[in-house]
């Protein structure tokens, strides 16, 4: 492929088809985090009935280095779709085919996309763009840290939340921080008492799920 190409293909964003090996075992993948993990141990309130009521929106991209410009875009898109109020955008091969790589580059992309999202909308955010990946640390020092851990989805994930959906679970008396400390320090409490080394044993399980060898 041209490099002209592959430039090309890089500013054009496209959803795969859920069909697709790849794609539908990212989405497997995803669907065992949910549910044996954030479900199961109860790190977010929302979780299950969001997936269960249908308003979970999930999408995998096959491309590698995606353009924080047509990432934005894609978020902007969604926003009419007012019948999902979670986002879950997969990128399996970010770091290259069948590559994941290190957290650090994937996070200084969602802040990038992130940047260019505010750009385009110029106003108050339809979403709130998160940061989930494999390799997130293991540190359970505290609520604050412990949180990156609870974001250990199997493949490199931005979480797209909307404002609303946040303060319809809030304690009226609370502001979105206080929310956000309090599902970090019950999701701590969790991990805890099911043991660390096993939930992050289960993690790591399920990201190699289906997941195609390394390419030399």
């Amino acid at each position: 492929m041209s490099a002209e190409a592959t430039e090309r293909e890089r500013q054009s964003l496209r959803p795969a088809d859920g069909q697709h090996p790849e794609a539908s075992a990212a989405l497997r993948r995803n669907e065992r985090y949910l549910r044996e993990f954030i479900e199961d141990l109860s790190i977010c309130p929302y979780a299950r009935m969001c997936r269960e009521q249908q308003r979970l929106y999930r999408a995998v991209f096959l491309q590698t280095q995606p353009t924080p410009q047509s990432v934005a875009e894609h978020v902007l898109s969604l926003e009419p779709l007012s019948q999902f109020e979670i986002g879950l955008l997969i990128f399996p091969n970010f770091a290259g085919p069948n590559l994941v790589g290190d957290s650090h580059p994937f996070e200084r992309f969602v802040t990038e996309t992130r940047n260019q999202y505010g750009k385009l909308r110029k106003g108050s955010p339809g979403f709130f763009l998160v940061a989930f990946h494999p390799a997130m640390p293991m540190n359970l020092m505290n609520p604050d840290v412990a949180v990156r851990f609870m974001r250990r989805s199997p493949d490199p994930t931005i979480q797209l939340v909307r404002p609303e959906v946040i303060d319809s679970v809030r304690n009226p008396h609370h502001n979105r921080d206080d929310l956000s400390a309090t599902i970090a320090e019950v999701g701590l409490q969790a991990v805890r008492s099911a043991g660390s080394d096993q939930i992050a044993q289960r993690l790591r399980e399920i990201h190699h799920d289906e997941r195609p060898p390394k390419q030399d």
